[in-house]
């Protein structure tokens, strides 16, 4: 294939714009044996001529996949002959920003057998590590139980209902008798910077709270209602309660929106200044200060603005919303700064700014549990910022 022909066909799958035929001829192309020069160079021109900014494919039927493995075999080829070239590295870069979930992926399995030389900021990134499940819980009477220090299947015995963590570590509850306790009576755990926990709550709903978040919930939710109040991020299985013939709704107020449901899977996400609710499963009503209603459908997400009040209703892969949940990062056309947010949380450490903020996107996804320093060097691969470490403080510059 000529280099004009096959630089019409990537950025036409970049556009979208792509036809049938012309995709069928560019998988073709990629299965070839020795398509990486050719490619590296469309890849690098496109770079230099356009910005690149990849439209979103729902499925690309593992369309780049051949070509990361080919480039990193390359690469590692080159390496082991103690051989670098520029024109590699901004392919590279092109295609975390651009492609991003593959190359993530391939990347950074590929690092693992590339250690590095032992020195003193080597050692203060190693001691930066993913978060964990951990949390505590702080009774009504403000006592309050480290649940990482708890023992798989202990239970806590208190006023009428018993805490229990099963074999998984997970919390749940058991009522002695729901009749004779206060509907008033409150429990809230607290996740921190580093962790993640997942809580079954007294109705049998289940709830994954990320780091930096917090859960206030009765221990008994009456004959009403059943409501909690949620700073940070969570995930919610909610499951139907009624009592008799009336269905008991599910309220969870989160600053000054409040969202009902009966049964259904959502989550939540109030960061930052803003109040993002995705909808997985089932049916949700937003409402908010000023009257204002929203109905959200599965695969729809709602973002209100906590300083203008606006509302947006979008649709989504939800895909990039829960990924946290299930162990990975996963980002959708991302700015740096929400990216770093994310390791922020994750991996207790601030970021720093030396100079104005880099206006970069990234979309794709890696595990939660990969070690900091590699997720990084990624990012320093745009050749756009570079990072450095002091403490638990890093450093972003560029």
């Amino acid at each position: 294939m000529e280099k004009e022909e096959l630089y019409f066909l990537v950025k036409q799958y970049r556009d979208g714009t792509i036809s049938d035929p012309d995709l069928k001829k560019l998988k073709d192309y990629f299965r070839m044996e020795k398509s990486d020069s050719l490619l590296s160079s469309v890849l690098t021109e496109l770079a230099e001529k356009d910005s690149l900014s990849w439209g979103k494919k729902e499925e690309n039927d593992g369309l780049f996949e051949s070509v990361q493995f080919k480039i990193l075999a390359e690469e590692h080829r080159l390496r082991q002959a103690k051989v670098r070239t520029l024109n590699f590295l901004r392919v590279a870069a092109a295609l975390f920003v651009l492609v991003g979930t593959a190359f993530l992926f391939f990347k950074t399995n590929w690092l693992k057998g590339t250690p590095n030389e032992p020195n003193s900021a080597s050692q203060e990134w190693s001691a930066i590590v993913p978060g964990k499940s951990k949390a505590k819980i702080v009774l009504e009477n403000g006592k309050e139980i480290d649940l990482e220090a708890l023992a798989n299947n202990e239970s806590l015995t208190m006023d009428g209902y018993a805490l229990v963590k099963n074999n998984k570590g997970e919390i749940s509850y058991v009522l002695a008798d729901r009749n004779s306790l206060r509907n008033d009576f409150y429990n809230t755990i607290i996740v921190p910077k580093g962790g993640e926990y997942k809580l079954n709550l007294p109705d049998g709903s289940q709830v994954w709270l990320n780091a930096s978040s917090s859960l206030r919930y009765p221990i008994n939710f009456g004959k009403e209602s059943r409501k909690v109040e949620l700073t940070g991020e969570a995930y919610f299985h909610v499951v139907k309660k009624s009592d008799g013939t009336r269905k008991l709704p599910f309220i969870v107020q989160t600053g000054e929106q409040e969202l009902e449901v009966l049964g259904t899977q959502f989550n939540l996400n109030s960061y930052a200044s803003k109040i993002k609710t995705t909808l997985v499963e089932g049916a949700v009503q937003l409402r908010f200060p000023n009257g204002r209603r929203e109905d959200l459908s599965p695969n729809q997400q709602a973002i209100f603005s906590t300083y203008s009040g606006k509302v947006d209703v979008e649709k989504v892969n939800t895909y990039y919303t829960i990924a946290w949940k299930d162990g990975a990062f996963a980002f959708d056309n991302a700015t740096l700064e929400e990216v770093l947010d994310c390791l922020s949380r994750w991996y207790d450490v601030s970021f720093e700014y030396e100079k104005e903020r880099k206006s970069l996107h990234f979309t794709g996804s890696i595990s939660r549990y990969e070690k900091i320093e590699k997720l990084l060097d990624l990012i320093e691969m745009t050749n756009s910022v570079k990072f450095e470490i002091k403490g638990r403080r890093i450093m972003v510059t560029g």
